[in-house]
């Protein structure tokens, strides 16, 4: 639940698939109090949500609230600058996602977490790979730049997986087993024709009793995975990679980079989050 509370100076709220998140900051962009609500399905239930949320907050009715998320307010077409020159200064302040034309690709909630990369790193030059619950996006940066960007729907992909009969409790629980994970990682990355059959066979390998349920998962993300870094192979290979997420959705891409001897570097989605409405506060309202 919250922190001590203090008059926000301003509001900071990001939304991801997972759910909202709401801080109150101060001038300096230093969190005060924190609040969490359910994902919202759509922008009547994230203003509702936000709305019940902040009637219990010692806010002035034009305190700026600064908002991340799953807004398809006027996106940016890349090329562009990570973080935007210039920014509206009416209040909710939505920050724009990302656009592409050809692959055809929109960022929706990933954008914040780029442009305080960038902000803290402004000499970077390599790619961005930052894991959500359903879309990893794949960034190459240049010159403080978005010069273009590839989505991964792995996350969606291993969820429906893991909502169907017989893969609901094969999929269940957190445990990575890490030898298991990083050799369906190679399998996959070798022949990832192969993915869906592999995947299909996981059932059948439990009820027959070759395969403990408690490694199936292990296998599953790692092929997924191992797909995924397949696809971007032209991305990241021989790129300083910065590795942006929270710490559950980062540490398998971690481990699958890791296992390819790439030059990764590991942030803190929400603290990339934070940097990027912080500067975005400053240049609205500042």
């Amino acid at each position: 639940m919250g922190m001590t509370m203090t008059t926000p100076d301003w509001i900071a709220v990001d939304w991801t698939a997972l759910g909202l998140t709401i801080w109150g900051m101060d001038a300096e962009g230093a969190v005060l109090t924190k609040a969490k609500a359910e994902a919202p399905a759509d922008t009547a239930g994230f203003d509702a949500a936000l709305a019940t949320i902040l009637r219990g907050w010692d806010i002035s009715p034009d305190t700026p609230i600064v908002a991340a998320g799953r807004f398809a307010h006027a996106p940016r077409a890349v090329p562009n600058l990570a973080m935007p020159e210039h920014f509206s200064t009416t209040s909710p302040l939505y920050f724009p996602a990302l656009s592409q034309q050809e692959p055809r690709h929109v960022t929706l909630g990933m954008e914040a977490a780029i442009a305080g990369f960038v902000t803290q790193n402004p000499k970077f030059d390599g790619v961005l790979c930052l894991p959500g619950a359903r879309m990893t996006v794949w960034a190459h940066i240049s010159a403080e730049e978005v010069v273009s960007f590839r989505s991964v729907a792995t996350g969606l992909i291993m969820t429906g997986l893991a909502q169907q009969s017989g893969f609901d409790t094969l999929l269940s629980g957190d445990t990575l087993d890490e030898a298991i994970f990083t050799d369906a990682v190679s399998d996959a990355m070798s022949r990832p024709e192969q993915v869906s059959y592999r995947i299909a066979s996981l059932e059948a390998e439990t009820y027959l009793g070759d395969l403990p349920p408690a490694r199936a998962r292990s296998i599953a993300l790692g092929l997924l995975i191992g797909a995924e870094l397949a696809a971007t192979r032209p991305y990241w290979l021989g790129q300083p990679i910065a590795l942006i997420g929270d710490a559950d959705l980062r540490a398998p891409y971690g481990l699958a980079l890791d296992a390819q001897y790439a030059m990764v570097n590991a942030y803190d989605r929400a603290g990339m989050v934070h940097a990027g409405l912080y500067a975005a506060f400053r240049k609205a309202f500042g």
